[in-house]
């Protein structure tokens, strides 16, 4: 009989899912088991089961993997970020690479490819140039930091992210410092109370900007007295308010109002300048979002003669790389604002050979396809996790470019449209996968996707 909630079970870790988890199988039953690492011989409780498979909670590691490792994170045991930290970097790479493979293959039914190595980090901490803070009250007094593991409402306070550069972790010190010296309160979801809901912090790496926005309830009056208590500490490139009076919990709302400087911080990727939007969507990993871009150049190949295509183009940054080496660009995305961002990136990198619109890419690559565009020589895409819808899949292929290049976070849905791609005449080519962040299961991954003649 298949294990049953409440069932204590002695297993052996066989190997990762995608997502992270653990996986044992005890008398051929699948168990997902969050927090274990193969190798790892561990003592369990079953939590739930469903038809095919099952999941438990870790109670007592009895014999641990020789891939394990002791997290170096002090927060490692409450935080519910860097679920992979127990697990050597190297393993690490070795698991995100086969669970690239492995989606291609078994999903996509995708073979025969070049399978370049994956690029991780020489230093795989300290990476992330976007973090997202939230303030909470523990025993009455103020906190900021993450979220607890599988809690919405528990903050863990924090020494310091060691994901985090250091500059961003002083920034988020001196800010809950001189947010308790103001007297400031924490917003509490449930009553609608308090005025203290999030900071975002976002560092430039080839600038070393610092851009604070701290999301509010309301706005209040010592917002200045507390953007000069914060610099005096750790100085800033820019300071916004944000107002979120919504019942929910995002980061999100009516702002940046700018209390002190530009509204963008600064950064540089494979060559190209950016001004990036306190709410632009950017790799959260500068130093391995320059190799990826750089990767997408080398697989697109662009002819300077011919036109290319950057659709979920953003604030343009793949565009204006690919730019320097095609005829023309032409760059969707549907954010108006994050197209005027790349409007001014283009001027700044004095580029004029791109051209961006705004809308959704379905919409606009049927009225394309009805004007009778010339192929182009690639097109590439970068869509968001949940991948490209079958509509614009079969349109971005009735463009008729020699090339795809698919820049993918989620090589499930890279697998599935990678299955439709081929189709339509498109043939898996080459596969880069690419470290964009180290101790968690996330994995970015390089496509190329060929036109059968």
């Amino acid at each position: 009989m298949p294990p049953r909630p409440g069932d204590i079970l002695e297993v052996t870790i066989d190997t990762l899912a995608y997502g992270g988890q653990g996986i044992a199988r005890p008398d051929d039953f699948v168990l997902f088991i969050r927090g274990a690492v193969p190798g790892d011989t561990v003592r369990v409780q079953v939590t739930k089961r469903k038809k095919g498979y099952g999941q438990a909670r870790v109670l007592e590691i009895i014999e641990p993997s020789g891939v394990r490792v002791a997290p170096p994170c002090r927060h490692a045991a409450d935080c519910g970020g860097c679920e992979w930290q127990s697990l050597a970097y190297s393993a690490q790479l070795e698991f995100k690479e086969q669970q690239v493979h492995e989606s291609l293959e078994h999903i996509g039914g995708l073979s025969g490819y070049e399978r370049r190595p994956i690029i991780g980090m020489a230093e795989p901490w300290r990476y992330r140039n976007k973090m997202e803070f939230s303030f909470g009250t523990s025993d009455g007094r103020l906190v900021l930091g993450l979220h607890r593991r599988n809690s919405w409402r528990e903050i863990v306070e924090l020494e310091e992210c060691l994901l985090a550069p250091v500059a961003v972790d002083k920034a988020r010190q001196a800010v809950v410092d001189a947010c308790r010296d103001l007297g400031l309160a924490a917003h509490d979801q449930r009553s609608h109370t308090g005025l203290l809901r999030h900071l975002q912090v976002r560092h430039g790496r080839a600038s070393d900007d610092l851009f604070l926005n701290l999301f509010v309830s309301a706005r209040f009056a010592a917002e200045k007295d507390l953007a000069a208590r914060v610099a005096a500490v750790q100085p800033y490139t820019s300071f916004a308010i944000t107002v979120n009076d919504s019942l929910g919990d995002a980061a999100t709302g009516d702002g940046p109002h700018m209390i002190e400087g530009p509204d963008f911080f600064r950064e540089e990727l494979a060559g190209v300048r950016l001004h990036v939007p306190a709410t632009a969507f950017l790799q959260t990993n500068s130093q391995m979002c320059d190799v990826l871009y750089r990767t997408a150049l080398e697989f697109a190949d662009p002819d300077a003669e011919r036109d290319a295509y950057d659709l979920y183009c953003g604030i343009g940054s793949i565009s204006l790389v690919l730019a320097r080496h095609a005829g023309h660009v032409h760059g969707i995305e549907i954010q108006p604002e994050a197209i005027v961002a790349a409007q001014k990136n283009a001027r700044l990198n004095n580029i004029e050979n791109v051209t961006f619109a705004a809308g959704d890419v379905r919409r606009l690559l049927k009225e394309l396809l009805a004007a009778s565009p010339a192929p182009p020589a690639v097109v590439v895409v970068d869509p968001p996790r949940a991948g490209m819808a079958r509509k614009s899949v079969d349109r971005a292929a009735g463009l008729g470019a020699d090339r795809i290049v698919y820049v993918s976070c989620n090589p499930t849905t890279l697998a599935a449209n990678g299955a439709q791609l081929a189709e339509l005449g498109y043939r898996l080519a080459r596969v880069a996968p690419v470290d964009m962040f180290p101790q968690t299961h996330h994995i970015e991954t390089v496509a190329l996707f060929e036109k059968q003649v």
